[in-house]
């Protein structure tokens, strides 16, 4: 969990501990959860938005693209019947 290993989180639970006092140290775990989790699905939001949005540029690209090479192969016909007719 956050790359800490256990022995870490025991100290850094000792400390809260000593810091937020004993009756006041649940609470304060309650608040950190609670933080966490809307952090953690603030980040999947974005996260998720980020994707869509890159699907959607995705496929607005490939329809410009195919819009493209459809343009450019009938510029292509156009130039191949004129040089055809002279």
């Amino acid at each position: 969990m956050f790359g800490i290993s256990s022995t870490e989180f025991v100290v850094i639970l000792f400390v809260a501990l000593l810091v937020v006092g004993p009756q006041q140290l649940p609470q304060v775990l309650r608040v950190c959860g609670r933080v966490y989790r809307k952090l953690n699905r603030f980040a999947r939001n974005v996260s998720q938005v980020i994707d869509d949005t890159m699907y959607d540029a995705d496929r607005i690209a490939a329809k410009a693209e195919a819009k493209l090479n459809e343009t450019l192969a009938e510029k292509r016909e156009e130039k191949d019947e004129k040089t055809d007719g002279k």
